[in-house]
């Protein structure tokens, strides 16, 4: 789907799909849901999106930066489950300092 329309599924009819999978995956499906907030049917819709978009036929070839990128994204989400999080003020802290050293490399050609 283009980057255009990507807005509009906001107003896409909703239509319910079921499945049968077995008690444990529903159990952990349930409890990843409520570990990152959302609800059961978003985190199921998002996977069963992302999964189509990964495998669709007519998408050309995944190139490896986006395989890469997969799994960075992936290794996120299981270390954000975890609790391993980075806080806020080491970021901004490291944004900061990233910030002063480009002013000071522009300052230095000019």
């Amino acid at each position: 789907m283009s980057a255009l329309l990507k807005p509009l599924e906001l107003f896409m009819p909703r239509v319910d799909f079921n499945v049968q999978i077995d008690e444990q995956l529903k159990a952990r499906v349930e409890t990843l849901a409520a570990s990152i907030c959302v609800d059961m049917n978003e985190l199921v819709e998002h996977l069963v999106k992302r999964w189509v978009e990964r495998t669709a036929p007519e998408e050309p070839d995944v190139t490896m930066e986006e395989v890469l990128q997969e799994r960075r994204l992936d290794n996120g989400v299981k270390a954000s489950l975890r609790g391993d999080l980075v806080p806020d003020e080491e970021i901004e802290a490291e944004h900061a300092q990233m910030m002063a050293e480009i002013r000071g490399r522009q300052g230095s050609v000019g």
